[in-house]
């Protein structure tokens, strides 16, 4: 099968949901987690030196911990990217929050959002990571913010010198804007659940996750995929 070009329509969409789990997963984490971010490794990384100077070994290697979970799951992700299809991600990110939510209600709480959550958005990271011809990971908000500038400067100089530049595709602003928009709005769900100690925390995403899955398979099985 051939790489298609998705529209930015249907990339919106899917970057919506995408955003609003990665969002509300990694700030629920790091309320959870006592400061360990389930996607944000670099923010994992600062903490990690800073409290390896500070002497703060056992949170220092926790954070050790949180990146090598995350790394691990991306390796195995990325290989069953290459020989399966997008949909199957969707399906075990579905699975990961269900086990999120048995560990959340269980003894075994920390410990067990501990390993599932960085696995979750490890997987999220290495499914879907193009829309619409742009390269565009998720759960990195930095990388996105910096694409929406490029483009919008790209706009600019675009209208500028016309004759030495061509318009760029309106979804290198638009995608990478409403990456940032969906995860800050995911974010704010999870002060807000925290705010009213809701019991099942993990549930809610996951009639999103099931729409996400039934519009990616549906695209697959189409023939018709986003490489």
């Amino acid at each position: 099968m051939s790489p298609f070009l998705m529209p930015i329509a249907v990339s919106g969409r899917r970057i919506f949901i995408l955003g609003l789990v990665a969002g509300y997963v990694d700030a629920l984490s790091f309320v959870d987690l006592g400061g360990v971010f389930a996607g944000a490794m670099t923010g994992n990384t600062t903490h990690m030196g800073a409290s390896f100077v500070q002497g703060n070994w056992p949170h220092g290697f926790l954070l050790v911990g949180a990146l090598a979970i995350f790394f691990a799951s991306a390796i195995l992700t990325s290989l069953a990217r290459l020989l399966w299809l997008p949909a199957y991600g969707i399906m075990f990110m579905t699975i990961l929050m269900m086990l999120a939510q048995a560990a959340h209600s269980s003894p075994y709480r920390y410990w067990g959002e501990f390993v599932l959550l960085p696995a979750l958005l490890a997987v999220q990271g290495e499914t879907i990571a193009k829309f619409s011809g742009t390269p565009m990971p998720t759960i990195v908000i930095t990388t996105n913010l910096l694409k929406a500038a490029s483009g919008v400067a790209n706009w600019v100089a675009a209208k500028l010198t016309h004759s030495r530049m061509g318009t760029p595709l309106s979804g290198s602003i638009l995608l990478p804007g409403l990456s940032f928009l969906s995860f800050f709005m995911g974010a704010v769900m999870a002060a807000l659940g925290l705010a009213i100690h809701g019991s099942f925390p993990f549930l809610w995403p996951l009639p999103f996750l099931g729409f996400l899955y039934w519009d990616v398979w549906r695209t697959e099985r189409d023939g018709r995929y986003e490489d």
